[in-house]
């Protein structure tokens, strides 16, 4: 099996590591803009199965050329390149996975386009989304009818610190676009949007303590693969009093995009804000944690039923892994293996939650489950 990875930060390294492990893949090939990360990689990541190279995915026509060499490729790109990845995976004919969920293309173009050429594209098949989505439709499956959804998931570090009670454990640029996209959930049964950061409620989450969490849009295609449910949204997990600070930031201005003039020269409040504290929330040497709870509740033979789902991940000091990078990529290396192992014959834009069902479901959360995450199960 030949895998091609585009993009060489926090979670696509991850993902190149987890797949060298794997006695089914014979060569992994991870491309990317950035030489000094690529370096980085190959110098951490000992193995004959790696191969590391310079790439800009804007490139289609030699983004497609490297597609058809491989059995199946993986997008761990930011938000503005994904989609150049998607296109290219098209013209190339070959099943693709990606961490992104597609806001900014036409996601039916997408799908006919794949069912046409018979390929696959999974997207947004991370930890949120991707796991959190896989384990709400396991829970719904079981139910006669669902009425309501709540997803609450994040990163933290395992002890709050100013400034902001966080560490960047992915992109910065990708974290201020969680609080700054409104999210869509479903209230009443009827899908609305509301303001990123508001739904601020406090939770306690054993053993870590007492956090807060407040939308975020992340459902992606749930909103639309869960049918008929009265209440479905996610929340992000912050330790308390973060969210006020990035409210503080927004309203003084310092997220917006659009440039101001200081010393004639022209600056993103945005860029300047998140390269300044890019460095200043840089994860260093703490360590990590990831947050999930999926509650699903409805009918079930008359009754009253509920299904949670609970997982406390921690950093892995062992191999120097923060668990945001481990809990998102993992489960995107075991669906590419998956896809390109013929497992799931599907085509189309198939979101992770309809790809991997029954079997295929139990066989996805064994693997995520041999890699140290463990998921609690209750049923009441």
């Amino acid at each position: 099996m030949k895998v091609a990875i585009f993009g060489s930060g926090l979670m696509g390294s991850t993902i190149a590591m987890d797949l060298v492990k794997s006695k089914q893949v014979d060569q992994v090939t991870i491309y990317d803009v950035d030489r000094r990360r690529l370096k980085d990689l190959t110098s951490r990541v000992s193995s004959s199965k790696l191969e590391a190279k310079a790439h800009d995915v804007r490139r289609s026509n030699q983004t497609a050329n490297v597609l058809k060499k491989v059995d199946v490729g993986i997008g761990a790109l930011p938000h503005g390149l994904s989609e150049y990845a998607i296109h290219s995976t098209i013209s190339a004919r070959v099943n693709f996975v990606d961490l992104i969920f597609g806001w900014r293309f036409g996601q039916a173009e997408i799908n006919s386009a794949c069912k046409r050429r018979a390929i696959t594209i999974i997207p947004a098949c991370g930890l949120a989304p991707g796991l959190t989505n896989i384990l709400a439709m396991k829970a719904a499956e079981q139910m006669d009818r669902v009425d309501e959804v709540h997803i609450k998931v994040g990163g933290i570090p395992e002890k709050p610190k100013p400034p902001l009670n966080y560490r960047i454990v992915f992109s910065f640029q990708a974290v201020l676009e969680e609080y700054l996209r409104k999210a869509r959930i479903i209230r009443n049964r009827r899908t609305v949007d509301v303001q990123a950061l508001s739904g601020l409620e406090m939770i306690n989450f054993p053993p870590v303590g007492r956090c807060e969490c407040f939308y975020t849009d992340g459902l992606s295609t749930l909103v639309r693969t869960i049918r008929k449910v009265r209440e479905m949204d996610e929340k992000t997990i912050r330790w308390p009093g973060h969210a006020e600070q990035i409210r503080t930031l927004i309203d003084c201005g310092l997220l917006d995009t659009k440039p101001v003039t200081y010393h004639n020269q022209a600056i993103s409040p945005r860029d300047f804000v998140s390269a300044t504290l890019s460095e200043k929330l840089a994860l260093g040497r703490e360590r990590d944690l990831t947050l999930l709870r999926v509650e699903v509740s409805g009918k079930r033979n008359g009754e009253t039923t509920r299904y949670r789902y609970q997982m406390v991940d921690h950093y892995d000091s062992r191999h120097h892994v923060t668990s945001m990078a481990r809990t998102t990529a993992f489960p995107c290396s075991i669906a590419a293996q998956m896809l390109a192992s013929e497992r799931i014959q599907q085509k189309g834009l198939v979101p992770p939650e309809i790809a991997f069902r029954a079997d295929l479901r139990d066989e996805l959360l064994g693997y995520v489950e041999e890699r140290g995450m463990n998921i609690d199960s209750r049923h009441t």
